[in-house]
C-alpha cells in the first residue's frame, strides 16, 4: 500500500501573479468572458433572415466573469510550422473564477476552520484557491476545474488581467494533475515554461 502524499502549504499569496510577455500562457486569468454552462433555454428567439426563411435560437442565462486559460502553453503556441504566427490553433478552454464570498462558502461548507484550512493548504480537489491582488480587480477566489468553457481566441484577445507567476503556475499544475488524475505529485516536481 502506497503513503499518502505529504500535505504540501500553497505557495505564498505574493507568488502567484505577474505579467510576462504578451502571448497568452496556461493560467493567465481574463476578465469578461462568457461563462457558457448548458442550461435548459428561456425562451426561443427566430431571427429573419435577408432574401427569406429565418434561423432559431435557444437563449438561456449567461453571466460574464473572471476565467483562468487552461489550455496547455505546448498546445496553444505555434512550434514553428509556420512563419508569422504566434498561435497553432484559435480554441481556448478557460474555467470560471468565482469569488469566495459567503455564498459560495456555505455551498461548499467552509466553516472557518475548513476556510482556514483552504488557505494554507489548496486541497479541495476540484477548485484552485487564488488569492486576492485588490490591484489587479481579483478577490479571494476558486478556479472551479471541473467547468471547462471553450472559447476563440478572438473572444478573450483583449480580456487578459494577469498571468500566473512561477509558483501559482506549478500549483496550477498539481492542480490538474491531481483533479484529473487523483495523483498529487509534489509542486517542485513542475516546470512551467514561463516564456
Amino acid at each position: 500500500m502506497s503513503e499518502p502524499p505529504a500535505r504540501e502549504e500553497r505557495p505564498a499569496s505574493d507568488s502567484y501573479y505577474e505579467v510576462r510577455l504578451g502571448l497568452f500562457s496556461q493560467g493567465d486569468i481574463f476578465e469578461d468572458v462568457p461563462l457558457a454552462y448548458p442550461m435548459p433555454a428561456t425562451e426561443m428567439v427566430e431571427e429573419e433572415r435577408f432574401g427569406g426563411g429565418s434561423r432559431r435560437f435557444l437563449s438561456g442565462p449567461l453571466d460574464y466573469g473572471k476565467a483562468m486559460l487552461i489550455t496547455p502553453t505546448c498546445n496553444m503556441r505555434n512550434q514553428g510550422q509556420a512563419k508569422d504566427v504566434d498561435y497553432a490553433h484559435p480554441v481556448r478552454t478557460l474555467v470560471p473564477v468565482m469569488p469566495l464570498e459567503e455564498k459560495l462558502q456555505r455551498t461548499l461548507d467552509l466553516n472557518a476552520s475548513r476556510l482556514g484550512m483552504l488557505r494554507k493548504y489548496d486541497e479541495l480537489i476540484s477548485y484552485m484557491y487564488l488569492p486576492e491582488a485588490a490591484d489587479l480587480g481579483i478577490a479571494e477566489s476558486l478556479a472551479l476545474l471541473y467547468m471547462p468553457i471553450t472559447l476563440h481566441h478572438d473572444m478573450i484577445v483583449d480580456q487578459r488581467i494577469t498571468q500566473l507567476a512561477l509558483e501559482g503556475a506549478r500549483q496550477l499544475h498539481r492542480k490538474l494533475v491531481w483533479f484529473m488524475t487523483g495523483i498529487r505529485p509534489p509542486r517542485e516536481s513542475f516546470s512551467p515554461p514561463l516564456d
